[in-house]
């Protein structure tokens, strides 16, 4: 048996995460293989036009996974449109009523309040981390798949108010960070080590790696062996060149942390 992880970054900030095992035998008789997925963010659309979308080819792939029931789970990190689309989440759970998903207060009350009387909706597919947590919340997401789940303050000072929830996930035999939109401070980065002092994959928004603060605070509590950036601007809005300064800071840096692959190509898959 071969198991394959991988992650297929879906637009923005979301990532689908899967684990496929292919016994080589089954596979030459022509039969699929075993194939789960757990989507995070998967799901976004920016009113703001800031950030990218996730595309109609992503977003008719990821429905598809939901409806065969590939795609075994949701996890929304925030309520903000370019981690979370109401209408997607909407039509995935018509695609398939018992999909479960994980989320905030905020953003499991939209969820309530918007769907359609008379959706049915299997017990317990809605699982609400308390903005009040102080700490780990621990599932088992899908097959294979342990999440562990903490409140951490979303960065900016105009959005302290706004819950974030950071993503502990092991998978196989890696240990993932993603962090949603958390503000990069030396507590999330010592809560993450609490939970593993190595990480495999650290997958978040581009500027935990472009400013020189929140590096030294990830090289100070975390052993860190590859990183996918994503959360990047569109071109056309990137009047600042944030991506390039990123870039420039990364390929300077002395503080032990791997140059990040830079998620520029929405549908590609990284292995793990």
């Amino acid at each position: 048996m071969i198991t394959t992880l991988t992650a297929r970054h879906t637009g923005n900030a979301g990532i689908l995460i899967n684990i496929e095992k292919t016994d080589t035998e089954k596979n030459a008789a022509g039969e699929k293989p075993e194939r789960v997925s757990l989507g995070i963010d998967v799901f976004c659309r920016d009113r703001k036009r800031l950030y990218e979308d996730t595309p109609e080819k992503e977003r008719a792939f990821l429905l598809d996974r939901i409806e065969s029931g590939e795609l075994k789970a949701l996890v929304f990190t925030h309520e903000h449109g370019d981690h979370f689309c109401l209408e997607d989440v909407l039509e995935a759970w018509r695609r398939n009523p018992r999909l479960p998903i994980i989320s905030t207060r905020k953003v499991i009350q939209k969820i309530r309040q918007s769907s359609p009387k008379g959706t049915v909706v299997s017990e317990g597919a809605l699982t609400e981390i308390s903005p009040g947590e102080k700490g780990f919340v621990k599932l088992e997401a899908a097959p294979g798949m342990q999440l562990t789940l903490f409140n951490s303050p979303h960065m900016g000072d105009q959005f302290s108010d706004i819950q974030n929830l950071v993503c502990l996930l092991e998978a196989g035999d890696r240990k993932l960070l993603i962090p949603g939109d958390a503000r990069p401070d030396a507590e999330l980065f010592e809560r993450a080590a609490r939970w593993s002092p190595v990480i495999d994959w650290l997958i978040g928004p581009f500027p935990l790696l472009g400013l020189p603060s929140s590096r030294k605070k990830i090289a100070a509590a975390l052993t860190v062996r590859h990183v996918l950036a994503v959360h990047l601007p569109r071109p056309e809005m990137d009047a600042h060149g944030w991506r390039e300064s990123a870039v420039k800071v990364c390929e300077r840096a002395a503080d032990g942390l791997p140059m990040p692959l830079f998620g520029d190509v929405i549908g590609e898959n990284y292995r793990l």
